[in-house]
C-alpha cells in the first residue's frame, strides 16, 4: 500500500494556519490546483459525513467524503470517493500543531492509497506534489 507524507513549519501560530485549512468546503480557497470545492450532499463542513465536490484547474472531478474532524485536535481525515486517478481506497490526514518556540506551526499532510504496481510511484508522486502545492501556498498566504 504506497503512503504519502509532506510536512511543513509554517511561520504563523497553529490556530491561524487551521483557520486557513479546516474548513472541508475551502480547498480551492488556498489550493492552487482547485477552482473549487462545494459541499454536495447538505451535511454542514467540517462534520462526518459531509461530501464534496473539487473541480481542478484542468476541469477534473474528486468527490470526497470526511471521515474524521477535531476542531481541538485540529485534525481532518477524508477519504476519496471518485476521481480520475488510477487509485482506490485512498485516506488521508491533515494535521495541524502548534510550535511553541516562535509561534509556528507544524502540519502534516498524509495518506494511504491502492493502485496497480505500473502506477504507484507516478500516483506517489502527484500526490506528493499536490501536498507540497498545497503547503507551499499557505505559506506564501501567511
Amino acid at each position: 500500500m504506497p503512503q504519502v507524507y509532506v510536512s511543513a513549519v509554517l511561520g504563523a501560530p497553529a490556530a491561524r494556519v487551521w483557520s486557513i485549512v479546516a474548513p472541508f468546503d475551502g480547498l480551492a480557497s488556498w489550493h492552487p490546483a482547485f477552482a473549487s470545492s462545494v459541499i454536495t450532499n447538505g451535511v454542514p463542513a467540517n462534520l462526518v459525513g459531509a461530501e464534496r465536490l473539487l473541480t481542478l484547474r484542468d476541469g477534473g472531478e474528486i468527490r470526497e467524503r470526511l471521515l474524521g474532524f477535531s476542531e481541538f485536535k485540529r485534525t481532518c481525515v477524508y477519504t476519496i470517493l471518485s476521481s480520475p486517478l488510477p487509485i482506490t481506497d485512498y485516506v488521508a490526514t491533515m494535521r495541524v500543531t502548534p510550535v511553541t518556540m516562535g509561534d509556528r506551526a507544524f502540519v502534516e499532510w498524509w495518506s494511504r492509497f491502492e493502485a496497480a504496481p505500473a502506477d504507484r510511484e507516478a500516483m506517489v508522486n502527484l500526490i506528493k506534489g499536490v501536498y507540497e502545492a498545497g503547503l507551499e501556498a499557505v505559506a506564501k498566504m501567511l
